[in-house]
């Protein structure tokens, strides 16, 4: 959860020679406002799959399937539909949602489904892509790229989503922070077709840019997970609160310098998020100035005060986490490339501790980070 003003397209020579790609008419057109229906499949209705499906359901050119195997969400959407809120608005949504599909072929799926569980559902929905369909993801993490050898470089489409959304109850969901997605193509040059029609469908939900690195906006995104989402989830705090604290900033810091070296030995750059904040610069020791990045992680946990970590929420149902594929992505490739990373493989060792009920989430389990100095 990381939201803020929608962004404009990058000046960058990849960007706008995609951008140039999308506006070439000999490529094709998916939505002409009358003749084509698209046949749209959404993997997962939690709080970020509710909120899309929410969006598309109100378009005409769009035959939508939400697929979901909770007997709860099911039964709540099928019987008085799907409940959006935005503030003090409410608005409800007629949605097919059903547990499994049959063979029916879908144009674009859309998968928003835990990591945990996101390279088989892939497998399984794969005979379910029809020629020249797209792939989009919107998961935290790396765990896109899993995806490379599963459905194709040349129909993924990794999403970062830079807003926040909770699901209140069973086919009840509100928007807690308004924001945009970044979408890109991990093909070179990059792919303009499942692009297009990625940048059509999710443009119909939030505001969207497209980046030339979607690579380095990926791992500009883990710095938020790895740091908010994972000290959430360890100390029991709301964004917010987290923000507000020195010592856990300096922890944040710390953690930051850690992914930043990694992903600088991977050939990583950093891409800016929200209003052009270089993740770079606030992660790396020789960025921002100390004071200014204090300044700017407040300014963070302030816009996501009321925010609560999705997986101290896991943690709270007594279900697995996705930290293996938030710190735990980055010290696998830390022990790829020889970088110490004690702040991260610690932070795993503790979620993991509370998976098992060994440790509970509380501000007090920081003690065994200030032993690492």
């Amino acid at each position: 959860m990381f939201p803020g003003k929608a962004l404009s397209s990058r000046s960058t020579t990849g960007t706008r020679g995609l951008l140039a790609e999308l506006d070439n008419p000999s490529n094709p057109t998916y939505f002409d406002g009358s003749l084509n229906i698209m046949k749209v499949a959404i993997l997962g209705c939690g709080s970020l799959g509710g909120v899309m499906a929410a969006g598309l359901s109100t378009q005409p050119d769009i035959d939508l399937t939400v697929i979901d195997r909770d007997p709860q969400i099911g039964q709540a959407i099928n019987t008085r539909g799907l409940t959006l809120r935005r503030g003090k608005r409410a608005q409800r949504h007629r949605v097919r949602l059903v547990e499994k599909v049959g063979s029916e072929a879908f144009d674009a799926l859309i998968l928003a489904t835990r990591a945990n569980s996101l390279v088989e559902a892939a497998k399984s929905l794969k005979g379910n892509l029809a020629p020249g369909a797209c792939v989009i993801t919107v998961q935290n993490g790396l765990v896109a790229l899993d995806l490379l050898d599963v459905v194709g470089a040349e129909r993924l489409v990794p999403g970062c989503v830079l807003w926040g959304a909770s699901m209140e109850a069973p086919g009840e969901y509100r928007i807690t922070n308004s924001g945009s997605f970044i979408i890109g193509s991990l093909t070179d040059p990059p792919c303009p077709a499942a692009v297009s029609l990625a940048q059509t469908l999710l443009s119909h939900v939030f505001p969207l840019t497209i980046s030339a690195n979607i690579r380095g906006v990926l791992w500009s995104k883990l710095a938020i997970t790895t740091t908010f989402t994972t000290l959430g989830a360890i100390t029991g705090l709301s964004f917010g609160h987290l923000a507000a604290d020195r010592e856990i900033r300096d922890i944040i810091l710390r953690f930051g310098v850690e992914l930043f070296e990694v992903g600088r030995a991977e050939g990583i750059s950093f891409e800016p998020l929200n209003a052009g904040l270089k993740i770079g610069s606030l992660i790396s020791d020789t960025g921002y100035p100390r004071l200014l990045k204090h300044l700017l992680i407040r300014i963070i946990g302030f816009k996501n005060r009321h925010d609560e970590s999705s997986m101290l929420d896991s943690i709270r149902r007594g279900l697995k986490t996705e930290i293996d594929f938030i710190n735990g992505r980055v010290v696998r490739s830390a022990e790829a490339s020889g970088v110490p990373v004690p702040y991260n493989r610690t932070a795993v060792d503790l979620v993991e501790q509370m998976e098992r009920g060994a440790r509970h989430p509380d501000k007090e389990n920081l003690t065994v980070f200030r032993k690492l100095g």
